[in-house]
C-alpha cells in the first residue's frame, strides 16, 4: 500500500491525485514549486517505475513547468530528483525568476523561506488546477 513520506506530507499540499502520481504544491512562498509523487509503494529510483510511467511523469513535469513559466512570465524551469533526505521517489518542478531570493543558486537548502499565505496558495493552487483541466 502506498504511504506518503511524512516529510513530503508536512512540506507540501495535495492539489490532485492522478492515476499514477500525486500533484502537490510545496508550502513555500518564495518559489513556485510543484512536486510529483508516484503513488505506488516502495519506489526510490526513477527506474523503479515502468518506461511508460516514466514518460508520463517526465512529460507531465516538463509540460506543467512550461505552463507555469509562460503564465507567470518566469525565466527558468528546474526539474530535480534528489532523494538524499527523502528517498521516496518524487520529482521537483521549481519555476524560477532572476528576481527570486535564491537566484542563481539552488532552492534546495535555501533556508529563508516562508509558508504560503492564503492569497499565494489560492492563486498557485488554482493555476495548477487550471493546467490539470487541459
Amino acid at each position: 500500500m502506498f504511504v506518503l513520506d511524512q516529510r513530503l506530507e508536512n512540506d507540501s499540499i495535495l492539489v490532485e491525485n492522478k492515476e499514477i502520481f500525486q500533484v502537490r504544491l510545496m508550502n513555500v512562498k518564495e518559489f513556485f514549486w510543484v512536486v510529483l509523487i508516484p503513488n505506488k509503494p516502495n519506489l526510490i529510483e526513477l527506474s523503479d517505475i515502468s518506461v511508460e510511467e516514466r514518460n508520463i511523469l517526465l512529460n507531465f513535469a516538463s509540460d506543467i513547468g512550461d505552463f507555469i513559466k509562460f503564465k507567470e512570465n518566469l525565466e527558468k524551469i528546474n526539474i530535480g530528483m534528489l532523494g538524499n533526505v527523502v528517498s521516496q521517489l518524487h520529482i521537483h518542478i521549481v519555476v524560477r525568476s532572476k528576481k527570486d531570493p535564491a537566484w542563481p543558486g539552488p532552492v534546495w537548502g535555501w533556508s529563508d523561506t516562508n509558508k504560503l499565505d492564503n492569497n499565494t496558495y489560492d492563486y498557485r493552487f488554482n493555476l495548477v488546477k487550471s493546467f490539470l483541466k487541459t
